[in-house]
């Protein structure tokens, strides 16, 4: 995937995720809405990492640590910005 394609699947992926939350928030017994947010919860998961790896995080839980001072995603144009997408 290129880089629009990858942050228009982490969205529909989140969204899924959050919906599916919202969902077992009121069926916490439903097994199978809970194995739908495991699932995709490991996919968005995989998803933000690969992002992380080609394009530098959209989240706090994908940055690494660099050997500089400061945060390298300043570098990097933001999802939003010309050239970002």
């Amino acid at each position: 995937m290129n880089r629009r394609e990858l942050l228009n699947y982490i969205n529909e992926i989140s969204f899924a995720v959050d919906d599916t939350k919202l969902f077992l928030d009121t069926h916490p017994w439903d097994q199978n809405a809970l194995l739908f947010f495991n699932e995709c919860s490991r996919k968005r998961n995989e998803a933000l990492r690969e992002y992380a790896s080609a394009y530098g995080p959209l989240t706090i839980d994908t940055a690494t640590a660099c050997e500089s001072d400061y945060w390298s995603w300043i570098n990097e144009p933001w999802p939003w910005q010309e050239g970002g997408c």
